[in-house]
């Protein structure tokens, strides 16, 4: 009788465990899933020029370092020829 109500116990609580784990599961991905609509709405709004007014956040570098900020035009090595 007793050897019953063990395994009676243990058989309730592994099904209790897993539908826990279940239903934990499922509300974690719904919190992720509105988690993730809310940033992508404020992406969204943020990177949404108003106005008309453009943003720039990347300036690239040009080839050459700082030649290609040179307002003189691009700078060219050379070699002297002698005749």
């Amino acid at each position: 009788m007793i050897l019953k109500l063990i395994i009676f116990f243990i058989a309730i609580g592994w099904v209790l465990s897993s539908l826990v784990k279940y239903f934990l599961r499922s509300k974690l991905k719904q919190f992720i899933d509105q988690v993730n609509e809310s940033q992508r709405a404020d992406h969204h709004q943020r990177t949404r020029p108003k106005d008309g007014n453009v943003n720039v956040d990347y300036i690239p570098k040009g080839k050459g370092g700082s030649h290609g900020n040179s307002r003189n035009g691009e700078y060219i090595d050379y070699e002297e020829v002698k005749d």
